[in-house]
């Protein structure tokens, strides 16, 4: 019996060291993860010392050529300004200048800097800009306008929410107000039926998520909504991969399966109304399209929530009747329905052990969130899901992540890679960025400025370093002379401007707006149909193709369903949170400005318009095609070369017109150019 005790005793010690020294160990890491680079408080970062004080013209310069001048480097020059008006032009509002814009930014007297503000400043007050920057965030928050997976049934009112995305960036909603309405908006008070209906609407972001409508495990599906919902929020506002914590602990990150349910039961509270229902009964509806399962939107006359319109009982109806023609569809969007989020059962989330949904531990309270280097989350009442709670964590002044992540992201925009390179991870994969203190100065001059996105771009776009030239200034033996056709060493320095191809977006927005076809409305009603599925008659389908007349941004995107011109192009999966898309330089690319229909025609509408107007000498057509296309004038090689084209070119048999013909094939070759789909 004694030796027995012993070897317990024994047995005890050994363990009691293994779990000392495991606690040690995730102590260590804990403080090391505490230590983040990216979880530290903002700095006030003071702009640094410079020994070429004449270079810059502002303080984002003084940053980037401190760091030249560590590495003996100069910056590379300005851009001229033709380079310049397209690039600032595409970067704001997705499209290209005009020649008449290009003429007036030309012609315009005061220096480079004045001429460029003004330029900027008219187009930052475009609704243009709303459609451009609205875009890159419907990226970042996995948007689409179905759900995708097994049953792919349509998200019919999703377009709620880009547009008041497209709105909030037009209006320069504060970043701070934008993610709270998007967490919160219905628990926030409001001051009339218009700003209530907007709030609510904002609530569709925690709806959008792909989810299976065919999970035969009701607490399954709303686990998976749960997810989606902490996935979507940390990594969109935070840059966190929180997600991960769902099964175990975080492996890279500070965040534990506790932290992770306790934030989950915010969600757990939280009900979400995206019109679809599943096939356990058990959110309502045998239907996977149901109209019962929208929010109801307080009327804009008597500020009170108003029922389906008469006669309508579900969305399927609506699909019917768009099926059928008995109703013009621009009289089938409820005003007063949308995707959104509510109070639910407010209850804690108890922590499923690997994931399993009905393997359960203890629940941590709501919101008592612990990850180190992290300010904790306020009390949340228990009554409350704790959403408002969360939006005002993630907005905190004390919370350094949030202003960081979204500067780096409008940064990445702006010059085609972020200062942190991994937009979407600010966690411990997230090595310190050469400027740091750059990004550090940006977001805490963002926060100082209300938080105001307009101001924050402003600013980048009005930097010298914005304005370089593609070469830069190496140092070579015999002093530092210009080396045209080398590049800077390091693109993370920021010493010149790196090309760029143009997205998706912005290629088919402008072939259509070079054939005269492009229209600034927005598309009236739910522009998508079918009830999902693959049966006949019923699977999703957008009621805009290719071609329809209006940007691409209104277009609706369809999971799983996407046209292929949108991956030849490197549009995101929208399946997935992606807050910078890859770019890639492929065959098809090419194919599809040599043999698409869509292409074929807008080169036909380019060169109707060209010879519209009688007046013209085809030298000047030749000129207005470049200014049009590429935004700048012609060389006279150029210029010679097209004119030689027009004359030799021989037209196939009986063509319509043989001089629409001609100048619809030399459209066409500037459309497929490198210059036509590339910035500088």
């Amino acid at each position: 019996m004694r030796r027995l005790a012993r070897v317990g005793i024994v047995r005890t010690t050994i363990l009691s060291l293994v779990i000392t020294t495991m606690i040690g160990v995730v102590s260590a890491c804990a403080a090391e993860d505490a230590s983040l680079w990216s979880f530290q408080p903002l700095r006030g970062e003071t702009a640094p010392t410079i020994r070429d004080q004449a270079w810059p013209r502002s303080d984002v310069d003084r940053f980037i050529l401190a760091k030249l001048e560590e590495q003996k480097l100069s910056p590379a020059r300005d851009a001229d300004r033709a380079t310049l008006i397209r690039r600032a032009s595409f970067d704001l509002v997705g499209l290209p200048p005009s020649p008449e814009e290009i003429a007036a930014f030309s012609a315009d007297s005061a220096n480079d800097d004045v001429a460029l503000a003004r330029f900027v400043d008219r187009l930052l007050q475009s609704p243009r800009f709303g459609e451009r920057w609205g875009r890159h965030w419907l990226d970042a928050v996995r948007y689409a306008d179905s759900v995708g997976k097994s049953w792919n049934a349509p998200f019919t009112y999703a377009w709620r929410y880009r547009d008041y995305v497209i709105d909030s960036f037009n209006q320069d909603k504060p970043f701070d107000r934008f993610v709270t309405e998007q967490l919160a908006g219905d628990l926030l008070p409001s001051r009339s039926a218009a700003q209530e209906r907007e709030q609510r609407i904002a609530t569709g972001f925690l709806a959008l998520g792909s989810i299976s409508l065919q999970e035969g495990s009701r607490e399954q599906s709303i686990m998976d909504r749960v997810d989606d919902q902490i996935d979507v929020t940390t990594r969109a506002f935070l840059g966190l991969t929180v997600s991960c914590a769902r099964c175990h602990d975080h492996k890279l990150d500070p965040v534990t399966m506790r932290d992770y349910y306790a934030l989950a039961g915010i969600f757990y509270s939280t009900r979400l109304w995206t019109g679809q229902g599943t096939h356990t009964r058990e959110f309502g509806s045998m239907d996977y399209v149901d109209g019962d399962l929208l929010l109801r939107l307080p009327d804009l006359v008597s500020g009170k929530p108003t029922e389906l319109s008469a006669g309508v009982h579900s969305m399927s109806d609506f699909q019917d009747e768009w099926r059928t023609g008995r109703r013009d569809i621009r009289y089938t969007t409820d005003p007063n329905r949308a995707m959104g989020a509510s109070e639910g059962d407010i209850r804690d989330c108890e922590i499923r052990l690997k994931g399993k949904p009905y393997d359960r531990d203890v629940a941590p309270s709501r919101g008592i969130v612990r990850i180190a280097g992290l300010p904790e989350l306020s009390d949340i009442p228990a009554s409350a899901s704790g959403r408002l709670q969360l939006a005002r964590w993630i907005t905190s002044r004390e919370n350094p992540l949030t202003a960081r992540v979204f500067v780096n992201r409008v940064w990445s925009h702006l010059f085609g890679r972020g200062i942190v390179p991994l937009v979407d991870e600010f966690g411990s994969v997230s090595e310190e960025p050469v400027h740091r203190e750059l990004l550090d100065h940006l977001a805490q001059q963002f926060v100082a400025d209300g938080w105001s996105i307009k101001k924050l771009i402003r600013a980048i776009m009005l930097s010298r370093t914005y304005q370089l030239g593609g070469w830069a200034l190496l140092p070579v033996p015999h002093g530092n002379e210009e080396m045209d056709g080398q590049e800077c060493p390091s693109s993370e320095l920021f010493g010149r401007a790196t090309p760029r191809r143009l997205d998706w977006e912005a290629i088919r927005d402008s072939l259509l707006l070079a054939s005269g076809r492009l229209t600034f409305d927005r598309p009236p009603g739910i522009q998508v149909a079918g009830t999902g599925g693959k049966a006949r008659g019923s699977s999703t389908y957008s009621l805009l193709k290719i071609d329809a007349q209006y940007r691409t941004a209104y277009l609706p995107v369809l999971r799983s369903l996407m046209p292929e011109e949108y991956s030849t192009f490197d549009f995101p999966d929208p399946h997935q949170i992606q807050g910078q898309r890859e770019v890639t330089t492929v065959a098809p690319q090419a194919l599809f400005f040599m043999n698409s229909d869509f292409v074929v025609e807008c080169a036909r509408g380019a060169a109707e318009r060209l010879l519209k107007d009688d007046s013209l000498t085809s030298s000047q057509r030749v000129r207005l095609a470049y200014l049009r296309l590429l935004s700048r004038e012609p060389l006279v090689d150029e210029v010679s070369d097209a004119l030689s084209l027009l004359r030799d070119l021989q037209p196939p048999a009986s063509p319509r017109s043989p001089e629409q013909y001609r100048w619809t094939t030399l459209v066409q070759a500037l459309m497929s150019s490198a210059e036509f789909r590339y910035v500088r």
